[in-house]
């Protein structure tokens, strides 16, 4: 799949790492709570929903709202795993779910299941979620990956027949919002339907009314297949004044707000009643080399570079523990993450022996020289993100400890992302990349995606890694259709991207949440399923 660079925290969401508040470590949903049956909660937003049609929109706030109406064929769970929703299991080739080919996907729903207004859900609401994701008239936010099938079977009403032209391997990603065929089948403009502002779907929650710049209000789905939700209501309150929004976490007016900008950490950890969630994101913070600068071009050098930074004092220094540094391009909680990689602790006498080796050596104040030339490079970094920047800051300090003379250059985040790394027009560069759901990252490391002329600046191969193993490697990977075949390969590409050191990556980002203390059940969740992805779970904890 794709990665999209990140300009903001706008999409982010939470991997389960547990949670900290003031002293408390202990993840509060872990430990046995009474919960009291009943009860409105509220959820504080700074954003509203453009529309509650999930596959109209990519807002943060439309997927939130929409993870409360909808269901899809499966979700992920809070360890990253895939689990079934409206599916009855999730199909793989070993429970004969998946052809060995990978072309045939059969997914078997459960039975039983209607929608908020009663009709039943069958298998053809998923047929028609996918004809209408390929309506070229309606403004889907991505057609990825649906347009890879030929066709969607429905030979009865509780099997779906998913038949792909090649095989995609993160087909499990898809189907992540089923819609009702019998709502908007008629409906001659999908984009403009009523629909989209009063929508039915299976959820664990259902549309009660749209207050407008106000608060969308929901109330509990007593069929929800899982069974009733604890919750009475959920009301999602839009305040997109951050100050606002804070000061009614702490009057009791709002019960939960997540993804909480870093600068107001120490203001919500100071709320009484409140536990301040922090989890790390799937968003990866890395050092990127331009290899084709004459300078990088030697694996010592940037090895050593790597072994002079301190990623351990950059998260308790700089992020406040608010991050957790990074050994690859894969999230700890991803299923292809190699759990056998070292942790990356910083090795100053390494970084000088393996200068030494590349033929540096100290000059009269200390600065590597090699043919009367300093070692100094710039780092060139995106406006915008003041713990970005402080992070580039610090490496330019530990590194004058190994010797390299570092130059923080700012730019403006749009020009950064547009033309810097477009063009390439770096020595060095720090930014993020979301890791996705399947550890697909050819878009990164092949060295077809690698921008420039000759193939339109398409891919973001922004370091230009030529490297033939992983070009075969990372082709392999999306075509393997055995689980455990592909996790060899991705964690080969780990290794690889250890050993031939074209980025260095730093830290996986920390999300904060602010949590009311009577709160059960609450989990934060890596992936797109969000941290609604329980809420019919949710409740408050009964009174000792």
């Amino acid at each position: 799949m794709r990665k999209l660079l990140i300009l903001c925290l706008v999409l982010l969401t939470a991997l389960a790492a547990g949670c900290s508040s003031k002293d408390d470590t202990a993840p509060q949903e872990k430990k046995k709570v009474a919960i009291q049956q009943g009860g409105q909660l509220k959820y504080g937003s700074f954003q509203e929903p453009n529309t509650l049609n999930p596959l109209l929109s990519d807002l943060l706030a439309t997927a939130e709202v929409g993870r409360m109406i909808f269901s899809g064929l499966v979700i992920t769970g809070e360890k990253g795993e895939w689990l079934p929703d409206l599916a009855a299991d999730v199909p793989t080739v070993a429970n004969g779910g998946v052809t060995p080919d990978g072309l045939k996907v059969t997914y078997r729903l459960r039975q039983g299941i209607t929608w908020h207004d009663g009709t039943p859900f069958t298998a053809e609401d998923v047929k028609f979620t996918w004809q209408l994701i390929m309506n070229r008239k309606a403004n889907i936010v991505s057609r990825e990956g649906y347009d890879r099938i030929s066709a969607v079977e429905t030979p009865d009403p509780y099997t779906v027949v998913v038949k792909f032209k090649e095989y995609y391997a993160p087909y499990l990603t898809l189907f992540t919002t089923i819609l009702p065929r019998h709502k908007l089948e008629n409906v001659p403009d999908v984009n403009k339907a009523p629909f989209n502002r009063a929508p039915v779907g299976t959820g664990p929650f259902k549309f009660k009314e749209w207050q407008v710049a106000e608060a969308i209000v929901l109330e509990a789905n007593t069929n929800y297949y899982r069974g009733r939700p604890v919750l009475n209501s959920v009301v999602y309150k839009i305040i997109p004044d951050v100050g606002l929004l804070i000061t009614q976490l702490k009057t009791g007016e709002v019960d939960i707000i997540s993804n909480i900008a870093f600068t107001f950490l120490e203001q919500v950890k100071a709320i009484d009643g409140i536990r301040t969630v922090i989890s790390p994101t799937m968003v990866w913070e890395h050092m990127d080399f331009n290899l084709d600068n004459a300078l990088f071009q030697d694996v010592r050098v940037r090895k050593a570079i790597a072994n002079a930074i301190d990623r351990q004092a950059i998260v308790a220094n700089v992020l406040k523990g608010v991050a957790s540094p990074a050994y690859g391009d894969q999230s700890p909680l991803s299923w292809a993450y190699n759990p056998m990689q070292q942790a990356p602790a910083r090795d100053i006498n390494m970084a000088r022996e393996l200068l030494a080796q590349a033929g540096w050596t100290p000059g009269p104040d200390g600065i590597m020289m090699k043919d009367n030339k300093r070692l100094a490079f710039s780092l060139t970094v995106p406006t915008g993100n003041k713990q970005r920047e402080q992070t580039a800051q610090k490496i330019a300090e530990q590194l004058k400890e190994a010797g390299i003379i570092v130059e923080v250059q700012p730019v403006e985040g749009n020009l950064f992302f547009s033309e810097v790394l477009k063009s390439r027009r770096f020595e060095t560069a720090i930014y993020a990349w979301v890791a996705g759901v399947d550890p697909d990252n050819r878009n990164l490391w092949h060295s077809r995606k690698i921008p420039g002329p000759a193939n339109a600046f398409d891919g973001q191969n922004y370091p230009g890694w030529r490297n033939p193993e992983v070009d075969k490697l990372a082709d392999l990977g999306v075509k393997t259709v055995d689980a455990g075949a592909r996790k060899d390969i991705y964690f080969r590409i780990q290794d690889l991207i250890r050993e031939d050191c074209p980025v260095v990556p730093l830290y996986f980002r920390g999300n904060i949440d602010a949590v009311k203390v009577s709160i059960a059940n609450y989990q934060p969740n890596p992936t797109p399923a969000g941290n609604l992805w329980n809420v019919w779970q949710w409740g408050f904890a009964a009174s000792k």
